[in-house]
């Protein structure tokens, strides 16, 4: 209840531009879900809605996440600043999927043209820096905090960034590949929504899980209400073993069919 409160208040400060963001990108995953039923065309086997559907709830998901941690942080200069980049970072990735999908094209590994090639180094380019500044914001969660935040928490916090961040650098790796399947081209068969390979290596499983560690951790201790940070460190080491054997096993091809 403290955090919901901490969210609904906070906005009111530097970061009020990363609640609108977050409470926007919401407004569009249903605008996008509205779209899906009017729409016929597909890339990748599913519809091209998709997509930004999934990229609007993850953006929602993360700036509001973010939103939270920075009311327990000092620094307002510099939260301002990267409420400020992370905002233009978000809404560009959002701007370059969604109007790619509106395209009929590729948002990512698109080669064909010289518009969807700098498109794409852009978003890359955008999302490197964003991760880069989001690791330097993290720094400041393994110093001593001026807020009221029990020890738990704040390690949960602590190895979720660190998951999160080490994963949205496997991004880049994908990136690299210009692919995400592994053992046959991207598209085919799915899982529902989210289009994960059935039959062969999909990177993006160990993405998603590793992404969203920063939520996960801090969820794992307050459902359990746990009291001493053992237990946390042991479930998060343990949660990135696994999630790095997700990893390894895409890379080896394998699917869960």
């Amino acid at each position: 209840m403290k955090t919901l409160l901490n969210l609904i208040t906070y906005r009111q400060s530097a970061t009020k531009l990363l609640f609108y963001c977050g409470v926007i990108h919401l407004l569009l995953a249903l605008f996008f879900l509205i779209l899906l039923p009017f729409e016929n065309r597909v890339l990748l086997g599913i519809n091209l809605w998709i997509k930004p559907l999934k990229f609007a709830l993850s953006i929602a998901i993360y700036s509001l996440t973010w939103l939270v941690l920075l009311g327990y942080i000092e620094g307002e200069k510099i939260k301002k600043y990267f409420v400020r980049f992370t905002v233009f970072a978000m809404s560009f990735e959002m701007l370059c999927v969604a109007t790619q999908a509106a395209r009929g094209e590729l948002s990512h590994f698109n080669q064909a043209g010289t518009y969807n090639i700098i498109l794409y180094a852009l978003m890359g380019i955008v999302i490197v820096l964003q991760t880069i500044f989001s690791l330097i914001l993290s720094i400041r969660f393994f110093k001593p905090l001026s807020s009221a935040l029990p020890e738990t928490m704040v390690w949960a916090i602590r190895l979720g960034l660190l998951i999160s961040i080490f994963f949205a650098f496997q991004g880049g790796f994908i990136g690299q590949r210009m692919a995400h399947t592994v053992g046959a081209p991207d598209g085919g068969q799915g899982v529902w929504f989210f289009n994960w390979s059935i039959k062969h290596g999909d990177l993006r499983i160990a993405h998603f899980f590793g992404l969203h560690a920063l939520q996960l951790l801090p969820a794992f201790v307050w459902i359990f209400r746990i009291k001493n940070k053992v237990p946390v460190i042991v479930f998060g080491l343990f949660y990135f073993v696994f999630v790095s054997l997700l990893f390894y096993y895409a890379l080896l091809g394998n699917g869960f069919a």
